[in-house]
């Protein structure tokens, strides 16, 4: 394959995007209630994702394969809101690099909830750096799932990313 080039999300990726996000949640959480449609979470990205935070998007041969959105939380600070790749550029060491530009855009310091069964993503973010910091029973959430609210406090006194490790 060839590499990822990074960019700023565009208003017209909205669609490819919520695609890529459907795509991904169904590879890595099988049988996740999904209660929005793709036209509904194509449309939250445009009007809400990406107009109110920033958005970056990975492109190969022409297409996104994966995005990162960030930004600041009334309640939680600067947070991670979403980080989604095609399952073919798992374990490729694109997650990171997406991670990495939003670490760096928030001093290392991030918070970001994560469906507690979703282990591959759990170890990700634990490999990153991040730490529990509280979880749920799910009967707060969209999806009715447990969740754990990981937080990184600053950056690491040393780089744990490692390319083609993980995500």
């Amino acid at each position: 394959m060839p590499p990822a080039a990074l960019r700023d999300a565009a208003p017209g990726d909205a669609l490819s995007l919520a695609r890529l996000h459907r795509t991904a949640r169904a590879a890595a959480l099988p049988g996740l209630r999904e209660v929005h449609s793709e036209a509904e979470v194509a449309h939250w990205l445009a009007t809400t994702l990406m107009a109110r935070h920033a958005v970056r998007v990975a492109v190969a041969a022409g297409q996104p394969v994966g995005y990162v959105g960030h930004g600041l939380d009334p309640r939680h600070g600067p947070m991670l809101l979403h980080l989604y790749l095609e399952p073919g550029w798992w374990r490729r060491g694109l997650g990171s690099r997406l991670l990495g530009e939003a670490l760096a855009a928030h001093g290392g310091r991030l918070s970001l909830f994560c469906i507690a069964r979703n282990t591959a993503a759990r170890r990700f973010y634990e490999h990153h750096g991040f730490r529990v910091a509280g979880s749920s029973d799910g009967a707060g959430t969209e999806e009715g799932e447990p969740d754990i609210l990981y937080v990184r406090d600053a950056a690491l006194p040393h780089d744990q990313h490692r390319t083609g490790e993980h995500a």
